[in-house]
């Protein structure tokens, strides 16, 4: 038997397979969250924007728990791409019950605005 043939066979499969397949990069979520998501804003030290979105609660956060939540973005980008990965349809509630805690300028929550439209996300902004 010869092996070339056998050898032309593997590395056709090897190459046709991508490296960096779907199935490492980040799945939206299957279904909305039973009490939606909550997102809150503020601008750090150095000026960026930073987004944090947690499940939805029936309590008040406090600041230490908004700031040091795992899913803080740093900047209009990141945090629009994660809002890409909620459910279609989830409730984002974003409002401001936290002393310091505000919106960034319009141009970016139009940008927001229209990625929350794509995504299929219900986006409540609860203006002052």
């Amino acid at each position: 038997m010869k092996l070339g043939p056998l050898v032309l066979a593997l590395l056709a499969a090897f190459f046709a397979c991508p490296f960096g397949t779907a199935a490492d990069e980040p799945k939206r979520e299957p279904k909305p969250r039973f009490k939606g998501v909550e997102v809150y804003s503020w601008k750090d030290d150095k000026g960026t924007w930073q987004f944090a979105i947690m499940d939805g609660t029936n309590r008040n956060k406090t600041e230490k728990e908004v700031k040091t939540a795992p899913t803080v973005y740093a900047g209009t980008d990141k945090f629009t791409a994660a809002l890409k990965l909620l459910a279609e349809n989830e409730m984002v509630f974003w409002s401001h019950r936290i002393q310091g805690f505000e919106f960034p300028p319009k141009d970016d929550l139009k940008k927001i605005d229209g990625a929350a439209k794509a995504a299929k996300i219900q986006l409540e902004r609860a203006e002052k």
